[in-house]
């Protein structure tokens, strides 16, 4: 009989571990240890070396977030899965910088815990799978996809952020793929040179390429992140088998905990694609008047294509201090709630005309900040709370009602 995946579980609050430890072995794992914060759970757990840590959130928060970067510094291959009752979004962001990979409401119940374990041995074997240059056949990451209906809106600078910030901030493996079918960017702005771009993937996709060659197109940035660079000339996308962008992503998606994609402007047959393999679309808009048109022409449009709308989550990006139109009002004319405002910061698109992406070069700027903790909330398992309209989205599901109340107090 094959012997159930380790869990060491640490929480400075006895009865809290003890409730832990107790469900564990209902949900189809064992407990290998436990103990309370600080060197006593650091030398046990790199002693045992179990598959997953779990690790109450709790104050002393200092304590926490030190036994956290300890144990992720020891055992960069385990996934340390953070609980608490509370669900601020900076105490949750404070443990996954430190290391953290998900975060669960307390109390914990059964069936979360599980999908949650799961989840995060799934993730560690695609990275250990990945590293090793094999090809992975097994559950996909998240797709996530930056389309807006109009150039010059920021889809690359916010793509590019954002998949930086999955590798830096969030600790995930990720790729992102440039397929602006026009004039992609993507390269530019990392400032990389690949020897290849994404052309190379989409004929090995038609052709069905050894698993083990698949990924040779990709290039590496500096962060750690994956590259699969637009051709060099754009004419080239008009001699490629564009109907198999689908299946490149998703096989990308058994490789990486995320893909993120850069998008054209247009729907044409290469967005399409992208658009119905994501598991969730930001579809971003400006506060100007012909940006919000634009977006209303394509969504109308999109709807003729049967593509779900539930996956759509809509992105207001501030690039002016100034607003045309106010949110409330593009709401309405659009029909969607904001999901996400990006706000204005003039460091954003200095730092993409240098290369440098702000999440990097100014992580503690006004805009790094908001699209880190927006990678935060995408990277990983967590993207089933974005895309899921259940209303028990546990922490995800009232971060977004925060977001969306703060947004109402500034319109009023």
């Amino acid at each position: 009989m094959p012997q159930s995946p380790g869990v060491f579980v640490i929480d400075q609050d006895p009865d809290a571990r003890y409730q832990v430890e107790h469900l564990i072995p209902q949900v189809g794992f064992a407990v290998v240890g436990s103990s309370a914060l600080g060197t006593e759970a650091i030398a046990k757990v790199t002693d045992v070396k179990p598959a997953i840590v779990l690790c109450g959130l709790k104050e002393p928060l200092g304590r926490v977030v030190q036994t956290i970067e300890s144990i992720a510094h020891a055992l960069p291959e385990t996934p340390i899965i953070v609980y608490s009752t509370s669900d601020e979004l900076e105490l949750v962001r404070k443990a996954m910088l430190a290391g953290a990979r998900d975060f669960l409401h307390a109390p914990v119940e059964g069936e979360e815990l599980k999908r949650t374990l799961a989840g995060a041995l799934e993730a560690s074997e695609r990275r250990r799978l990945r590293d090793s240059g094999s090809s992975f056949l097994g559950p996909e990451g998240a797709i996530v996809a930056v389309y807006g209906a109009k150039g010059g809106i920021g889809k690359t600078t916010v793509a590019t952020n954002l998949a930086v910030a999955c590798v830096r901030a969030a600790g995930q493996t990720a790729v992102l793929v440039d397929a602006d079918d026009a004039f992609g960017d993507v390269a530019a702005m990392l400032a990389v040179t690949p020897e290849q771009s994404i052309a190379d993937g989409l004929r090995l996709s038609a052709g069905n390429g050894a698993g083990e060659a698949f990924g040779g197109f990709l290039c590496k940035h500096e962060s750690g992140l994956s590259v699969a660079a637009a051709p060099a000339n754009p004419l080239e996308w008009k001699e490629l088998p564009s109907d198999h962008m689908p299946q490149l992503l998703h096989r990308l998606a058994r490789q990486f905990d995320v893909v993120v994609v850069d998008t054209g402007g247009t729907l044409s047959d290469v967005t399409l694609g992208v658009l119905e393999s994501a598991s969730v679309v930001l579809w971003l808009t400006t506060p100007e008047y012909s940006s919000v048109r634009d977006t209303i022409q394509a969504i109308q449009a999109l709807r003729s294509t049967g593509l779900a709308e539930d996956r759509i989550r809509l992105v207001l990006n501030l690039t002016s201090p100034e607003l045309d139109v106010r949110p409330s009002s593009i709401e309405d004319a659009i029909g969607q709630k904001i999901f996400w405002t990006i706000p204005y910061d003039k460091l954003l698109r200095r730092s993409a005309q240098l290369g440098q992406p702000l999440v990097e070069s100014n992580p503690e700027s006004a805009a790094a900040e908001n699209l880190t903790e927006l990678a935060l909330i995408l990277s990983g398992r967590t993207i089933e709370l974005v895309v899921s309209q259940n209303g028990n989205g546990g922490l995800r599901h009232k971060l977004f009602g925060r977001e969306r109340g703060a947004k109402e107090s500034a319109r009023s």
